[in-house]
């Protein structure tokens, strides 16, 4: 009898890793057949050689020896120690069941997937326990997941991106972010998942919540690219909140090849952003909701390529914003944004050289000092297509706020060749274009001023009703109607 038993849970476990291995190899070429690459582009990379999953590369963290628990304070030796056991094995699967456990920061091995049970929480411990230094300010900014050196091949994923989640209690962090800024100190924090040695990523179906800093980063220095990233939520309160989150990027990217699509961003600074080497980026499908919108810069070294469509934007700060400074350089070329819609956007579309200390006036830009002229960035060939902006916030009186289209250059380096291809506004105030060149608006193109201090509507018929809603436009040139 005993022997019929433990064949019958040998089958059993069998069958079970049996039908494991099948769901993976689908959904890795389910995966390949959703990325949706851009005619011209080489498709991203997915995780390679993951091995088949059985019983004795896969590992549940509170299963002995491990016995990580839901009552304990710290499980992060349980976790690494598991982590450890599926690098040891040549990568495998390290299985967070259901419930809430705490840890300190992790670290995977290659070839390793990390997967969320339904309605289990990985929780980054409590604020207090991490090291300060002499001021009390945090002294620790290590990601709570990131990769052993050179770790490649890497899945995280959910069974259900509301109730997978991966938690940091932000809460004590953002509030010591304001204490520090008082007196002019500074205090470190967490980013909640980052890898940047190796390469071959993919981030699905849970959902990032209270991060203390940015949510999930891709890559540094151009390297730990080739990322997939969707059907992820990220859940911050906005920087304008009584509880403000602040730098809570939901993803800043600073490496090439990476896919993100189908997530829901909401938090307290960019939702998504490319800054330095970020190449051959395509975002879609997304809702972006509080934030600072669908970013470019401020670090703008070897940005090029990059595509936001299909995205929608409700009460963001911002809609499509480039932004840089004289002492950070790059040429950035080659961007589109297209296909989106804009419902109560500050500021929806935005692209400066001047991030994030406008002048008063262009005299002030033309006076300012021209030693940095290497290092001034150039923004050219950017395509703007098909959006519609409606709804609008209140109107402000400041020389960068709440325009509808702020476009403004330097006097060495103008902004150059801004297509607006099929785009519809309706917003608080006008247009301001200062130090660009080129800044074309092709067919049907409407700009409709609405708030309480005046009321005009232009349909940009010709040069002259454009004039009419550009509050101040400083050696810049634009074409209308091609």
């Amino acid at each position: 009898m005993k022997r019929i038993v433990l064949t019958t849970l040998s089958l059993l476990f069998a069958a079970t890793f049996q039908q494991l291995n099948a769901q993976i190899a689908f959904s890795m070429a389910e995966e390949a057949a959703n990325q949706n690459t851009p005619e011209g582009w080489k498709a991203v990379e997915l995780p390679q050689g993951l091995p088949e999953f059985t019983s004795a590369n896969t590992f549940v963290i509170t299963d002995a020896p491990f016995n990580a628990s839901t009552s304990s304070e710290d499980n992060t030796a349980a976790i690494q120690a598991t982590l450890d056991a599926a690098a040891a094995a040549g990568g495998g699967m390290v299985v967070i069941p259901k419930g809430t456990f705490l840890s300190g920061c992790l670290l995977m091995g290659s070839k390793t997937v990390l997967h969320l049970a339904k309605g289990a929480t990985l929780k980054m411990k409590a604020f207090d326990t991490f090291p300060t230094d002499e001021n009390g300010y945090r002294m620790m900014e290590a990601p709570f997941i990131t990769g052993k050196d050179g770790a490649s091949d890497i899945v995280i994923e959910g069974e259900s991106r509301t109730s997978s989640v991966i938690d940091g209690q932000g809460g004590p962090w953002w509030d010591q972010v304001e204490a520090a800024k008082a007196v002019k100190k500074s205090t470190k924090r967490h980013a909640m998942i980052r890898f940047w040695q190796g390469s071959r990523y993919l981030y699905r179906n849970f959902c990032v919540q209270n991060a203390p800093n940015t949510n999930i980063t891709i890559g540094r220095s151009g390297k730990g690219g080739q990322a997939t990233v969707h059907s992820i939520n990220i859940k911050n309160p906005a920087s304008t909140a009584p509880d403000p989150s602040h730098n809570t990027d939901g993803f800043p990217i600073w490496s090439q090849y990476v896919n993100i699509y189908d997530c829901d961003i909401d938090t307290g600074d960019d939702n998504v952003v490319c800054d330095n080497d970020a190449q051959y980026v395509h975002v879609w499908n997304c809702k972006l909701k509080a934030g600072h919108g669908a970013s470019i810069g401020s670090f703008t070294k070897n940005l090029h390529d990059i595509i936001y469509e299909d995205l929608t934007f409700t009460g963001t700060d911002c809609g499509f914003r480039l932004k840089s400074n004289r002492d950070r350089s790059g040429d950035v070329y080659n961007i589109v944004f297209r296909n989106c819609t804009m419902t109560n956007v500050a500021s929806p579309f935005v692209i400066t050289s001047w991030y994030d200390k406008i002048p008063e006036s262009p005299v002030q830009a033309m006076l300012s000092p021209d030693e940095l002229l290497e290092t001034t960035p150039r923004f050219h060939d950017v395509l703007i297509q098909n959006v519609d902006v409606s709804g609008h916030t209140s109107y402000k009186s400041s020389p960068k706020n709440n325009f509808g289209i702020f476009i403004y250059g330097r006097p060495e380096a103008p902004i150059k060749d801004i297509v607006f291809d099929n785009v519809q506004i309706t917003h608080s105030k006008g247009i301001k274009m200062n130090f660009c060149e080129g800044i074309t608006f092709l067919k049907n193109c409407s700009y409709e001023v609405k708030n309480t201090n005046k009321t005009a509507k232009n349909g940009f018929a010709t040069k002259k009703k454009l004039d009419d809603v550009i509050e101040e436009k400083i050696a810049c040139s634009f074409v209308w109607g091609k």
